[in-house]
């Protein structure tokens, strides 16, 4: 396999974020820089396609802005418990300080099977009063809120002939 080394930018530019979206070429990567070393995988998560490199750097793992599924920033390997999922890595080198990737030396996806998940059932109406309930399939928390729509619901409606 022949090597196909990009120039993607200054190292001392890229190490000043911990995990960033970038473009070689075509290809999308989330590029990481933790303790002295850069790491480059897909920006492509294999749950639902959400963007790695917009994500958080935990550890050594790279986790989804939108799920929160984890890939080692380095290897691509799912987190502990899931080595046998992985996204693309790509071989770095620097170079007169510039940062170079190898985007013909990508590992492979690998998709595994997963359970569904428990919401992913039947659903079926049950007699009696209509039921409401608000799910986000988002990862909130602090430092990523996300609009509630049952909130926002919660305030426009009426409870047995009251208003909530």
């Amino acid at each position: 396999m022949e090597s196909d080394w990009i120039d993607i930018g200054a190292a001392e530019d890229l190490s000043q974020k911990p995990l960033q979206r970038l473009s070689a070429r075509s290809t999308q990567i989330a590029l990481s820089f933790r303790d002295g070393v850069f790491g480059a995988v897909s920006n492509t998560c294999n749950h639902v396609g959400g963007p790695l490199g917009d994500g958080d750097l935990v550890g050594e793992y790279v986790a989804c802005a939108w799920h929160q599924w984890k890939y080692h920033r380095c290897t691509g390997k799912g987190e502990p418990g899931f080595e046998e999922e992985a996204v693309p890595s790509f071989p770095l080198k620097v170079e007169a300080g510039r940062v170079l990737v190898d985007l013909a030396g990508a590992t492979k996806r690998i998709k595994k099977p997963h359970a569904p998940h428990p919401l992913a059932r039947p659903v079926k109406r049950a007699p009696g009063p209509l039921r409401i309930v608000g799910i986000s399939t988002t990862a909130m928390d602090g430092a990523n809120p996300r609009f509630s729509g049952s909130d926002h619901l919660l305030g426009h409606c009426h409870i047995n002939g009251t208003e909530a």
